[in-house]
């Protein structure tokens, strides 16, 4: 490999901080002092708290907290439903499909259209293979069974491994989701 080729391969490596980027994710820390800080961690527990009660929590006036809270939702915090698999009676799964070197968009896009009653999400992703990760929501083994099938034969899918969601044990995300801010914050 030419040096320019792999100087190239390293610049648009995403292990690599690109400067656009760097400046967009200081810009945010900016926006996360310890009051939002707090905000976000009671938001993430519940994210249907109403600001006059996460107002009285913090001991914050309510203006502020609407403030901050706005700014927060229009940067950064993404508020979404989860559905409730024991309840309706539905399965999770994840599925990691290796794909053909550089057609991981191509393949997860296909996906996407291709199963999109049965698709939650899905990502590309790279390890020492090129590969896409979907989450996979669905009633029956079979109905599993002939969508895995289907993958399988799709252009590029070269092989592809599964699992089941069988018991969701906790969900840290309230208390990792600040860490990993004031973290950030110290080493910007």
């Amino acid at each position: 490999m030419s040096r320019s080729k792999s100087r190239r391969v390293l610049e648009d490596s995403p292990l690599i901080n690109h400067d656009s980027n760097d400046f967009k994710f200081k810009g945010l820390l900016a926006l996360v002092d310890e009051n939002n800080l707090k905000i976000i961690e009671e938001l993430v527990k519940n994210p249907n708290t109403s600001s006059a009660s996460l107002a009285t929590k913090l001991g914050m006036p309510l203006s502020s907290l609407q403030r901050r809270r706005t700014k927060l939702e229009k940067s950064l915090l993404i508020k979404s439903y989860h559905i409730d698999l024991k309840a309706s009676g539905g399965k999770m799964g994840d599925v990691v499909i290796n794909v053909d070197k550089g057609r991981s968009r191509e393949v997860a896009t296909n996906i996407l259209k291709k199963y999109k009653s049965n698709i939650m999400s899905v990502s590309t992703r790279i390890n020492s293979e090129h590969n896409v990760a979907a989450q996979i929501l669905y009633n029956y083994t079979a109905e599993l069974h002939n969508i895995l099938e289907s993958m399988k034969s799709m252009p590029y899918v070269t092989s592809l491994q599964w699992s089941e969601i069988v018991e969701m044990i906790g969900d840290n995300s309230h208390s990792v989701i600040p860490a990993f801010f004031y973290n950030s914050r110290q080493n910007a």
